[in-house]
């Protein structure tokens, strides 16, 4: 390979929306002298009516030889920077909250002029100068002023790969600033997850009915409507709020609906006056848990419906979270983070992978039986002298409270007066003189388990956090070379040999973890690395068939006992091969 095709490479893509229609021409009924016609953009539209949306991908790069004529890349690239996903479990770490950090990237660009080739589709029949009049991304905010949400894409590869083998991160498209009076531009982007943030997503959606009438506290029968029309947004069942009480209904109309029973939830009955708002709740009754994730990211969040891989969250969950079922009743508008992150505490990460385009879901579990350990060493991997290790004590637990089945839908589900059960998990030792000496304490709300709670649920829960976290965590931040990325994705386990992590007796002791963060820091060369403690010491099994043949039956494949469980001599507690005993996780 030449040295011109080892330069690093960076290609910034930017989609707008444009019409796939010619000005003028069926369906398109927009007419108008040539010159005046449109952009091919919604806000110069003049025939809105018939806007078919489409993308145009426009490509910007740094002022150096790309080694592609095929495609036109403006050189109009100044700096691309980034802040990595960082991924968190729970709410142990309270810098990160419980969704962890999102991704973002910051695209700095420089205006120039431009003769509006490819831009204006109608540039020929222009009565002004495009290359003399205005600037190039000037311009192209004018024309295209909803950018919001539409995607942004860094690629890194080396001077003469074709485009689309280059490695791709995608994000969304979140602020511009710019140009100012010197052309500067900064594009700001972040991964689809932003969509859930308080500002942009509320579940279950403000509703805009009012009652035409009050009623009483035992009332049951039509209520209507104060503006005909509202009861569309009702659907024909469901449970509302009206002040803090909840009742359900049926048979909706446009203008009405059925009251059917009143006081639910943990609710008291109340009388209600004409005017009041009638909020539509959100309901789910045994229900998953990546079921609600997915209706909450895509039906009221907006997020991509194809960017949820769902085989592979059912996968996951059914395999180590088999037994939540959720069942609640959301009463007022709420934040899709917030609700998200009640999730995650039942021990579940979600995060945006930006290469493959997809929201990732992951619990707090072992290794499975099929997943391996990347291997890190200061021999290898580690770039020399980058390895920092801290000790993250603030992370640690000795114990872990959770409450569970709530008193009243309506009211706070983040306060312990608001639960009728506590399940709490102690390891005493942890606590005492001889080690930390000290309690560490985390508490879990899990409003998702509905007003009945579940005591085997929460008792899985705390115990698993504590496993995990019941020994100071340990943070290792190394760089690595960019031929090494494929072993280090968020959530990706590895098993670390350095020099900052020894045994009692001064040698290295591999020690296995899982990556919370990725940054590629020099494009094309280097990686800077996070990753954390993953803590689950034993021997983990699966329940199996009956029939299987016995441990050590000539039969017995070694992968089968990797997946199955078996028991051990009641006597000695070890297998005839001297291991020990299986945990049921």
């Amino acid at each position: 390979m030449s040295s011109l095709a080892r330069q690093p490479l960076q290609i910034v893509e930017i989609d707008v929306d444009q019409c796939t229609l010619t000005y003028g021409s069926s369906p398109c009924t927009a007419s108008g002298a040539a010159g005046t016609e449109c952009f091919n953009s919604f806000k110069t539209c003049q025939d809105p009516d018939n806007f078919d949306r489409g993308t145009l991908t426009l490509r910007f790069s740094k002022n150096q030889k790309t080694g592609i004529k095929s495609e036109i890349i403006w050189p109009a690239l100044q700096s691309v920077s980034t802040n990595p996903t960082r991924i968190a479990l729970g709410r142990v770490d309270d810098k990160l909250g419980s969704l962890g950090k999102r991704a973002r990237v910051t695209v700095n660009l420089k205006d120039f002029a431009w003769s509006d080739q490819v831009t204006d589709p109608y540039v020929s029949t222009r009565t002004y100068n495009p290359a003399s009049q205005g600037t190039y991304f000037a311009k192209l905010r004018a024309r295209n002023p909803y950018y919001y949400g539409r995607a942004l894409r860094v690629r890194n590869g080396y001077v003469g790969d074709v485009i689309a083998d280059m490695r791709t991160r995608h994000y969304i498209i979140t602020e511009w600033i710019g140009p100012d009076s010197s052309g500067n531009i900064k594009i700001t982007a972040q991964d689809p997850l932003k969509l859930a943030d308080d500002e942009f997503a509320q579940c279950p959606a403000p509703s805009v009915g009012k009652t035409l009438d009050g009623f009483s506290d035992s009332y049951t029968g039509t209520l209507t409507f104060a503006t005909a029309g509202d009861g569309t947004a009702y659907g024909t069942e469901g449970r509302i709020a009206i002040g803090s009480e909840i009742l359900s209904f049926d048979g909706g109309t446009a203008d009405t609906i059925n009251i059917t029973a009143r006081g639910l939830d943990g609710t008291e009955a109340a009388s209600h006056n004409a005017g009041d708002t009638v909020q539509l709740c959100y309901r789910v009754e045994a229900s998953t848990i990546y079921t609600v994730a997915e209706d909450l990211l895509t039906t009221f969040a907006g997020v991509d419906a194809s960017f949820i891989p769902s085989a592979d969250w059912e996968t996951e969950i059914k395999t180590w979270l088999s037994s939540v079922r959720l069942t609640r009743t959301v009463a007022k508008p709420t934040a899709v983070r917030k609700l998200l992150g009640e999730l995650a505490d039942f021990g579940v990460v979600f995060w945006w992978d930006e290469i493959s385009q997809e929201v990732k879901l992951k619990t707090n579990r072992p290794p499975g039986y099929n997943e391996t350990f990347a291997q890190l060493t200061d021999a290898s991997q580690i770039l020399e002298k980058s390895a920092i290790r801290e000790d993250l004590d603030d992370q640690r637990l000795s114990r872990v409270l959770v409450w569970h089945g709530y008193i009243s839908a309506s009211d706070s589900v983040s306060d312990g007066e608001n639960y009728k059960r506590l399940f709490v998990t102690v390891d005493a030792d942890a606590e005492s003189a001889d080690e930390y000496d000290q309690i560490r304490e985390l508490v879990i709300f899990l409003p998702w388990l509905g007003s009945v709670g579940d005591d085997a649920v929460a008792s899985s829960i705390g115990n698993r956090m504590l496993a995990r976290y019941r020994d100071t965590p340990q943070r290792l931040t190394f760089n690595v070379d960019a031929k090494d990325r494929t072993s280090v994705d968020p959530a990706d386990l590895v098993e670390v040999s350095s020099h900052t992590i020894q045994d009692v007796f001064g040698a290295v002791a591999p020690t296995e973890m899982q990556v919370t963060s990725v940054e590629e820091t020099a494009p094309g060369h280097m990686l800077k690395v996070i990753a954390e403690s993953y803590q689950f010491k034993g021997r983990y099994g699966f329940i199996t068939e009956n029939s299987r043949a016995d441990y050590d039956d000539a039969g017995t494949t070694e992968f089968q006992k990797r997946v199955g469980t078996y028991i051990v001599d009641e006597s000695t507690l070890l297998f005839p091969d001297g291991t020990g005993p299986y945990q049921i996780f």
